[in-house]
């Protein structure tokens, strides 16, 4: 059984109440002469017109009840949907990461653990100059390194690529028709033979 969600029992409860007044109303759906259904048996028309009255607001109130539960189930099935949708997952875990990416951007952090407790305002000064000369030089070696680094991978990439034009030489051979001259690698210098 499903679980019943306030708008669920709110229609339950109207549903068993327009029942209750269709048994009080003595409605029978009886053929009569080729005009069927529900005729209400009552001692009077005021009567008829008073429980017809109350009928027609119940109905409407039911139908509303409906209406709501038929939304309500809507929501949920969004939310659901949604939340074992992959994209939502991982949007969330972006969204959590940039929490602490602030965090570990500024020293503040580390002042914050430096300068626990009472501080003078002078030693809190001093403090934030040491951690601010300290992330400069961090930041000063990190971007030296990354420029040494830079500088290898294109010492490698020149060498490499002298190695190679320097094997593909190896490997070609000229033949002159007239003078019969070849170019042979050794020791990776080319030397010119003539036949």
């Amino acid at each position: 059984m499903a679980a019943l969600t306030p708008a669920a029992v709110r229609l339950k409860e109207l549903e068993e109440q327009l029942a209750t007044l269709h048994k009080r109303g003595n409605e029978k759906n009886e053929y009569i002469g080729g005009y069927g259904g529900g005729h209400l048996h009552a001692s009077s028309f005021a009567d008829v017109e008073k429980h017809e009255a109350e009928r027609r607001a119940l109905a409407q109130q039911v139908k509303e009840a409906r209406a709501a539960l038929k939304a309500e189930r809507q929501v949920i099935k969004g939310h659901a949907s949604s939340f074992n949708d992959p994209s939502v997952w991982t949007k969330t875990l972006l969204a959590g990461d940039e929490r602490f990416e602030k965090a570990d951007d500024g020293i503040e952090r580390e002042l914050a653990q430096a300068t626990y407790g009472l501080v003078s305002a002078s030693d809190f000064k001093e403090t934030k100059a040491r951690l601010e000369r300290k992330r400069s030089e961090e930041l000063a070696g990190a971007e030296s390194e990354a420029a040494r680094r830079l500088e290898e991978a294109e010492e490698k990439k020149r060498l490499k690529r002298q190695k190679q034009r320097q094997q593909q030489a190896a490997r070609l051979s000229f033949v002159d028709d007239e003078g019969g001259v070849e170019a042979k690698e050794e020791g990776g210098v080319a030397l010119l033979e003539a036949r």
